[in-house]
């Protein structure tokens, strides 16, 4: 006796209809992103009405920051430190001028402790960085 093969169909997955939905959810998470700005070093600076224009070349800065840490060129320095960090940055940048921006509630004794240690490290020229106050 012979049997008839039954005739198997082989079953497919459309996956078009995933992959678009995929598709869709990625674009919609790509757009509603939304991505945290990092501005650096953040400091509030004091306000001044004598503003003096920004120099070009101010590749020797320190910032000092509300907690009073301290930044060489955007680098972390601890305070035993800055003497030899502020002596390596001028030798890198050749420059005399440096622009101190301490945060507004930076206590001054801290500002001329800093101002203390530029000129011990050889600095001979220094700018406070101020910010023009709003007009009404």
């Amino acid at each position: 006796m012979q049997f008839k093969k039954r005739e198997t169909k082989r079953l497919t997955l459309d996956l078009t209809p995933l992959i678009d939905v995929i598709f869709l959810l990625l674009i919609f998470f790509m757009v509603s992103t939304t991505f945290p700005e990092s501005p650096g070093i953040k400091v509030k600076l004091p306000l001044s009405d004598t503003q003096a224009p920004p120099q070009k070349e101010q590749s020797l800065a320190i910032t000092i920051t509300e907690k009073n840490v301290l930044y060489v060129n955007g680098s972390l320095v601890e305070r035993e430190n800055l003497r030899e960090a502020l002596i390596k940055a001028q030798q890198e940048t050749r420059q005399d001028l440096l622009i101190i921006r301490a945060d507004g509630q930076v206590k001054h004794e801290f500002v001329v402790y800093v101002m203390d240690t530029a000129r011990k490290a050889g600095i001979k020229k220094l700018s406070i960085a101020t910010k023009k106050p709003k007009k009404k």
